[in-house]
């Protein structure tokens, strides 16, 4: 027996499978526990698993998600309702596979500490940010401009991509990224500009004019209330239990997120 819970966002069909799956587990005397779960069923796309993300930060390396697709694309998603009993078999046989998946650290506002999967954003659309930023206690530069964006290599496909940032495709090498939002950029001054790839023994830390400015960690927004934010990758790592009877390569889910998407341009659909 474990202990799970189960969390779905507010489609129809994936209610539905959501009460589908409980009675499974219920019949199977697996026991609810949205306090202290051993696992969590995510069912819906990749902003209900930063949803759960963002639930369960304090145990994040001590729970195994199952996400389960419903309805939409999702880039971490590799269960449907057909395969999710098989997840279930495996846990209960003890022959689940298991990948983790890197999480930046991010320490702000007197030592509050958070996790993200994707990305985090420091950000100000109306006035200029002024910080400095240090790698390893060397400054690298005097940043002004709206912001700046720092992705794990799996977050890397999304907003960092958005924004002209590089797709980190390696599996081997614990690599992050940070990028430049708007850059001040005039005859006076420049930044830097470019992607900056860094590896786990680096750390970001931005001294400057902080405080009221954005931090946005996994879609999550907070306010800072100090001018000191430091960003490093995590010890602690996201634990995806995933079905290897179908699992794609992160080459393989580009492909199909941009065919996907070219599919829904050509049709016009919303």
């Amino acid at each position: 027996m474990f202990k799970y819970v189960i969390i779905a966002n507010d489609y129809p069909e994936s209610l539905a499978l959501a009460q589908k799956l409980k009675i499974i587990l219920t019949d199977r005397e697996m026991q609810e526990d949205i306090i202290a779960p051993e696992y969590v069923f995510v069912i819906g796309g990749d902003g209900t698993l930063l949803r759960a993300v963002n639930e369960f930060q304090d145990i994040l390396d001590e729970v195994c998600l199952i996400v389960v697709k419903s309805g939409s694309l999702g880039f971490y998603a590799n269960y449907d309702e057909k395969t999710v009993t098989q997840a279930i078999d495996d846990i209960i046989n003890d022959t689940a596979h298991i990948q983790q998946l890197p999480l930046l650290e991010v320490k702000f506002n007197n030592n509050q500490i958070r996790y993200a999967l994707n990305e985090v954003k420091i950000v100000d659309h109306v006035k200029t940010i002024r910080t400095d930023i240090y790698i390893n206690d060397e400054l690298l530069e005097y940043f002004r401009g709206s912001g700046l964006v720092f992705a794990t290599s799996t977050g890397s496909t999304g907003y960092m991509r958005a924004i002209g940032g590089a797709i980190i495709l390696s599996n081997k090498h614990k690599l992050w990224e940070m990028k430049e939002i708007a850059p001040v950029a005039n005859s006076t001054f420049s930044t830097i500009t470019a992607p900056l790839i860094l590896d786990d023994s680096q750390s970001v830390i931005l001294e400057g004019e902080l405080i009221d400015k954005q931090i946005i960690i996994d879609t999550y927004e907070y306010e800072a209330n100090n001018n000191l934010v430091e960003i490093k990758f995590s010890d602690k790592t996201l634990n995806l239990i995933y079905n290897h009877r179908q699992n794609q390569s992160t080459t393989a889910k580009l492909q199909t997120l941009f065919a996907y998407c070219n599919n829904v341009n050509k049709r016009g659909d919303r």
